[in-house]
């Protein structure tokens, strides 16, 4: 699919451009400090949302290329049907998590709209943004894994 292709570089941009500004920030900041004792005082604010950015956008990727650590050794020795249920009720724990990060992440966005970061003025809630796209994200991807996992068991007669 091209939008997914397109959805796919567009999260991979983000994220380099979010590691390379936080990386930039730091890195000017601490030269400013340690030649002129004087610092940038919103870079540090800007390179943790960059940071909180970044690792979000990285779950997706990693979620949709399937990388993410998982430990398979008791469900490597059941037999193919029960490997496939497990992988189902996994599917669904995972959905249940994402509904609670979503929920969770709307309301704590929801409760810190009016607070102000303090050197940059961006209001709270935007970190919490990151969660519930990424949340959110997530969830879609779980959510097609679990229908190509129960449209095989029914393909197979599982």
């Amino acid at each position: 699919m091209k939008i997914d292709h397109y959805l796919d570089n567009t999260l991979k941009i983000l994220a380099i451009i979010a590691l390379l500004l936080m990386v930039s920030l730091v890195f000017f900041n601490a030269l400013l400090r340690y030649f002129f004792d004087s610092g940038i005082a919103w870079s540090e604010e800007l390179a943790r949302i960059c940071f909180v950015y970044m690792i979000f956008l990285g779950i997706v990727l990693v979620a949709k290329e399937k990388g993410h650590l998982t430990v398979d050794i008791l469900i490597s020795t059941l037999p193919h049907k029960l490997q496939l249920a497990c992988l189902i009720i996994s599917d669904l724990l995972i959905l249940l998590a994402m509904s609670f990060i979503t929920i969770g992440a709307y309301q704590l966005m929801l409760l810190t709209f009016y607070q102000k970061m303090p050197a940059t003025g961006i209001s709270s809630a935007f970190l919490y943004i990151a969660a519930i796209i990424s949340s959110l994200s997530y969830f879609g991807i779980v959510m097609v894994s679990l229908i190509k996992h129960i449209k095989y068991s029914f393909s197979k007669g599982a």
